[in-house]
C-alpha cells in the first residue's frame, strides 16, 4: 500500500502544470528570493549599522555640547555672583594705590625735612661772627650755592674749611669773592658752592 502510493507522488511530481489562460487573466507570482540572497543581505545589515553609529555618535556629541553649555552658564552665574566682591577688590586695589602714593610723598616730605634741618644746624652752627648770609639757592638735588658778606677776608677761608666738616656737606669751593662798602667800612661779599651728600637725611 505504501508503495503504491510512493509510486502515485512520484508520478504527481513528474507532472508539468500548463497555465492555458490568457496572460491578462493569468495571476503573477511575487518572487522573494532576493531576501535571502547574500549580495543584500549584507549591504543593508552594514547599512543599518552605520545609521545606528551614526546615531550613537550624534546622541554622544549633542549630549556632550548640552554639558559642556551647562558647564558655561554655571559658570558665567558664579562669575556674575562673584562680580561685586570683584568690584570690590579692584575699588579696594585703587585706593590701596593712592594710600602708597600718599605714604610715599609723607616719606620724601619727612626725609626733606630732616635734610634741611641738618644742613642748616650745620651751616649755621659754624658761622663766623662777622659773617652773614645773604641767599641760599638749591641747584640741583646736591648742589647749593651761598652767598654772604664779611668784614673780615680770612673768616671766608675759615668758614669753608669748618663747612667740609660737617656731616651734611660733600665739598665746599669758592665761586667768587670780592670788596664792596657796608655803611661806609670795607666788607668783602662772596659765593660758594656746597655739594651735599646724596643719602643726607636718609637715615633714621
Amino acid at each position: 500500500m505504501a508503495a503504491k502510493k510512493t509510486k502515485a507522488s512520484e508520478k504527481k511530481s513528474l507532472c508539468i502544470s500548463i497555465n492555458l489562460l490568457p496572460q491578462e487573466y493569468r495571476k503573477k507570482q511575487k518572487d522573494f528570493t532576493w531576501v535571502t540572497d547574500r549580495r543584500i543581505i549584507w549591504p543593508t545589515v552594514a547599512l543599518l549599522v552605520g545609521i545606528v553609529c551614526i546615531f550613537m555618535v550624534n546622541s554622544f556629541i549633542s549630549e556632550s555640547i548640552n554639558n559642556l553649555q551647562n558647564e558655561v552658564t554655571r559658570v558665567k552665574e558664579e562669575v556674575e555672583r562673584e562680580r561685586p566682591l570683584l568690584t570690590k577688590i579692584d575699588d579696594l586695589e585703587q585706593k590701596q594705590g593712592v594710600i602708597n602714593t600718599k605714604i610715599n610723598a609723607l616719606k620724601s616730605i619727612q626725609v626733606s625735612k630732616k635734610r634741611w634741618v641738618v644742613l642748616f644746624e650745620n651751616i649755621s652752627s659754624v658761622l663766623p661772627p662777622n659773617m652773614w648770609l645773604v641767599s641760599l639757592t638749591q641747584n640741583g638735588d646736591s648742589n647749593l650755592e651761598m652767598k654772604g658778606m664779611t668784614f673780615d677776608f680770612s673768616e671766608v677761608a675759615e668758614y669753608m674749611v669748618k663747612l667740609e666738616k660737617q656731616a651734611s656737606i660733600e665739598s665746599v669751593s669758592l665761586v667768587t669773592i670780592a670788596t664792596t662798602k657796608v655803611d661806609g667800612e670795607e666788607a668783602y661779599n662772596f659765593t660758594i658752592k656746597v655739594v651735599l651728600k646724596k643719602d643726607l637725611g636718609a637715615e633714621g
